[in-house]
């Protein structure tokens, strides 16, 4: 009986090794699924510790959100239906970002006051580090803060920078994983119309 007992004490404990070990294989496997995907620059990608592996589909209606300014205004994706938007998912501690960050702000600057809105969305950072890293390199497009990237999640963002393009009518058009130049955010956006 003593035996018996044993064998069902350790069942369990084996479960959770072999589930422990399938649950890192997994996500291994997703990590090297995520850095060995192209960029579109062949540039690198930081991989958030949140992300999910499903992809945000083209053709398919952008998630609505609602976030805040640095400055509190709450501002939603529904109150810019439309216009075209492009989302461009950041942090602070990004050096890909950091990188495509002025061919955003000369691409922003380019298209002027032609119907397009740039919302730069601040992923998992800190408040502080987002004013400063928007100050310094001179941002003047909208910021949000998503502080526990729930909105980064919901658009499967899987690795930062991450910029989604958005028709006025609110459709996914296309998606950038990885650093974007402003010459192609200026000819994406030239083909919503």
């Amino acid at each position: 009986m003593g035996e018996m007992s044993e064998q069902k004490r350790r069942l369990p404990t084996s479960i959770i090794v072999i589930a422990i070990v399938a649950a890192v294989f997994g996500l291994g496997t997703a990590a090297i699924i995520v850095k060995s995907s192209p960029t579109t620059q062949d540039n690198p990608v930081i991989v958030l510790p949140t992300a999910n592996i499903r992809r945000l589909g083209v053709d398919t209606p952008a998630p609505d959100f609602t976030l805040k300014t640095f400055n509190g205004t709450p501002v939603s994706l529904k109150d810019l239906r439309g216009k075209r938007v492009l989302i461009n998912f950041w942090a602070s501690w990004c050096p890909p970002c950091l990188q495509e960050t002025p061919d955003l702000v000369a691409a922003y600057k380019e298209l002027g006051d032609s119907g397009v809105v740039f919302v730069g969305i601040g992923t998992q950072d800190d408040s502080d580090k987002l004013k400063k890293f928007a100050a310094d390199n001179k941002v003047t497009y909208t910021i949000l803060e998503d502080p526990k990237g729930s909105v980064s999640d919901a658009y499967s963002v899987l690795g930062l920078p991450t910029t989604v393009l958005v028709d006025s009518q609110g459709i996914v058009r296309k998606v950038f994983s990885g650093p974007v130049t402003k010459d192609q955010v200026i000819t994406e956006i030239k083909k919503l119309g």
